[in-house]
């Protein structure tokens, strides 16, 4: 990983720590914290149900997404430098799950800022969501990387034991 790289994941990781603070999203408020903390009730007559249900769990899920957005910061401070400026980080299988979740919280935030749907999006590179969407891609293939590894990781042999 390039030290540009350590830095970008270091102020999307302080920026999405920010998001998860403020407690349970109002409905309708701010769109990022609605995509962080969606809804359990979409029906809008079950209000009371949806307020004791965020009641419930929006503390541990505020905890949880801290906890993966801290261990991703953490673990980049424990990278070894290596050739051509590169950081070489390595992950245990607990890790990289931690990344995968904090990754895809920073990839919701900013997919909800570029208004990214389904569909493929292509702009002019004068376009000012451009770099914001190279961001994003970068961020998904990271994430996919991540993924990939663990799946390989699960469907590798166990050693056997002597």
């Amino acid at each position: 990983m390039y030290p540009t790289e350590v830095e970008v994941l270091r102020d999307l990781a302080g920026q999405l720590e920010s998001m998860l603070e403020g407690g349970v999203p109002e409905r309708g408020g701010d769109p990022t914290r609605d995509r962080l903390f969606p809804r359990a009730y979409l029906d809008p007559t079950e209000d009371a149900a949806e307020t004791e249900w965020q009641g419930a769990v929006h503390e541990d899920l505020v905890r949880q997404k801290s906890a993966a957005v801290g261990a991703l910061v953490d673990s980049l401070d424990t990278g070894t430098a290596k050739r051509k400026e590169t950081l070489e980080i390595r992950l245990a299988p607990a890790a990289v799950e931690q990344w995968v979740s904090a990754l895809n919280d920073v990839r919701l935030a900013l997919g909800v800022v570029l208004e990214v749907t389904e569909d493929e999006i292509r702009v002019a590179p004068d376009d000012p969501r451009a770099a914001g969407l190279e961001l994003y891609g970068w961020l998904t293939w990271l994430q996919g990387s991540l993924i990939e590894a663990l799946l390989a990781d699960m469907e590798a042999p166990a050693e056997e034991e002597t």
